[in-house]
């Protein structure tokens, strides 16, 4: 029998809900394994606490989009406010609001799993046949020439002129006409992602989505039978409106390295490790500023990388370095990052159409935690100085190739402002310090926080994905990895979430 659908803010949520397996989160983990799972002939619940947004839905509206598909509204952010956390809430999760960038797990990274935290089931051999299905899922390619659009031309423009190493990158759109809106979700459903790939197979499959259900606390977390309270939200989840809960043997977190960990704090579950080792990858965002226009909002935001100053095969961290690539914003999220306001804000944004811009994303290593303050999430981060050291040169490197592209000026959004009109200008950056909230620091990989460890001594959960001091808990998204798995997290958890949950369905 096929699954459904079920908008608890439309109809009364039945008193009680029973299945052998519930799911905390629908994205790549979370419809992963549902799918896996319900095709093993699993009865499987998920609760996603979002709505569903599919089509002419997703409106390109940057308020209204903001509102009901990210996380507190795309206001998340660091204790510090230093790290704007950005995270999803839509049924299908990241994979409808990310940049559809595809960037496998290296070899490189499994081994340092193995080497450096003694995962040895994590073997790019035992993984290669996932990491294919993950492209496969995907429908993963490397975008078409026409669609790398004339800011990330240029990015690639400069590189080449400076005889750098990039590439122009894979992604999981398939149709994609160039709307530009793929941060706030895509109007004509080109991206591949798990609402139109993993979620219609486990539905086929009998496997229930509730949506507008926020997981609030588990019960009986070392029992055979879980509790999973609920709270129902009303139409545009703002408010709770009912309650209900769902009764459960196995019970899979795939919130989020955030929300995954808060659910097992606030059931009071799982070790000493809980909340800890949260890597957030921040990004700064910079700007250039040509003669002619770029027009950068139509087209492929970010197609193209620089990828000459990142390594996956460091001794220490495995993962490491910066990538420099192109991006670009709907007009309110441009205007928010641009260090200006007032009149001199509404000057930058008349030269809308001759930006050009990019995200230095600079891979970090543990420096955070998650965790309760009177019942409320508290998200910590503390930039570390090697991170501030990168992102200083990061900046240097990306000014240099959008100067050997042609720009005639680059800005950065610290406090106060960084402006170059030539590279002279560059040894500015060697005084930035990234003082606490003095840069628009942007989080989209979040990991870390439950890491999967041997013992529990170590970590938070076992190599299966199970929560120590559970019976039958599992975490199954990026809150299981030890170090950076990749510089975008979606190929990485779609292919780890199904590694561990053909395990599991083989053991349960």
């Amino acid at each position: 029998m096929a699954g459904e659908i079920h908008d608890l803010s439309k109809k009364k949520p039945p008193r009680e809900i029973v299945a052998d397996v519930c799911i905390v989160g629908s994205g790549c983990g979370g419809a992963t394994a549902a799918w896996v799972l319900a095709k093993a002939g699993r009865d499987v619940v998920v609760l996603e606490e979002g709505g569903d947004f599919t089509g002419p839905e997703l409106t390109g509206r940057d308020g209204a989009m903001y509102d009901q598909l990210y996380m507190d509204r795309g206001a998340r952010v660091t204790a510090d406010l230093s790290v704007n956390v950005l995270q999803a809430r839509v049924l299908g999760g990241g994979g409808v609001i990310n940049a559809s960038d595809v960037v496998p797990l290296s070899d490189a990274v499994l081994r340092h799993w193995q080497k450096r935290f003694d995962l040895s089931a994590f073997s790019p051999e035992a993984l290669a046949p996932y990491k294919k299905r993950a492209l496969e899922d995907l429908s993963a390619s490397r975008i078409a020439e026409d669609h790398v659009n004339r800011a990330n031309a240029l990015l690639r423009q400069g590189t080449k002129a400076l005889n750098l190493r990039g590439e122009v990158m894979l992604n999981n759109r398939v149709g994609c006409i160039g709307t530009g809106t793929c941060l706030i979700g895509c109007p004509i459903n080109a991206k591949k992602n798990p609402r139109f790939v993993a979620i219609p197979g486990a539905l086929d499959a009998g496997a229930r989505f509730f949506t507008r259900a926020r997981a609030r606390r588990i019960l009986s977390g070392e029992q055979e039978m879980k509790r999973i309270e609920v709270n129902t939200l009303d139409e545009r989840g703002y408010r709770v409106v009912g309650h209900t809960q769902v009764r459960a043997r196995i019970v899979i977190l795939a919130a989020n390295a955030v929300a995954s960990a808060e659910l097992l704090l606030r059931s009071g579950l799982g070790n000493q490790h809980v909340g800890r080792n949260l890597m957030l990858q921040p990004q700064l965002p910079v700007t250039a500023i040509f003669k002619e226009p770029i027009t950068a909002f139509r087209g492929i935001p970010q197609s193209y990388a620089v990828t000459e100053f990142e390594v996956d095969d460091h001794p220490e961290h495995g993962l490491w370095g910066y990538r420099i690539e192109g991006i670009m914003g709907t007009p309110g999220m441009v205007a928010s990052l641009l260090p200006f306001s007032g009149i001199e804000g509404k000057r930058a944004m008349q030269l809308y159409d001759r930006i050009a811009a990019s995200l230095l994303l600079v891979i970090d290593r543990p420096s955070g935690n998650v965790r309760l303050s009177d019942g409320r999430l508290v998200v910590d981060y503390w930039q570390k100085e090697d991170h501030k050291a990168r992102l200083r040169d990061a900046i240097k490197q990306c000014a240099r190739i959008y100067f050997a592209a042609g720009a005639q000026r680059i800005i950065v959004p610290t406090t106060p402002p960084l402006v170059f009109d030539s590279e002279a200008d560059l040894t500015r950056v060697d005084s930035v310090r990234f003082d606490v909230a003095s840069a628009p620091l942007l989080s989209a990989h979040q990991q870390g926080t439950i890491r999967m460890a041997p013992s529990s001594r170590l970590g938070g959960a076992d190599p299966t994905g199970r929560v120590y001091g559970t019976k039958d808990i599992y975490v199954f998204d990026s809150s299981g990895f030890p170090s950076s798995s990749s510089s975008h997290t979606m190929t990485p958890i779609l292919t780890v979430s199904r590694f561990l949950a053909d395990r599991l369905a083989a053991e349960a």
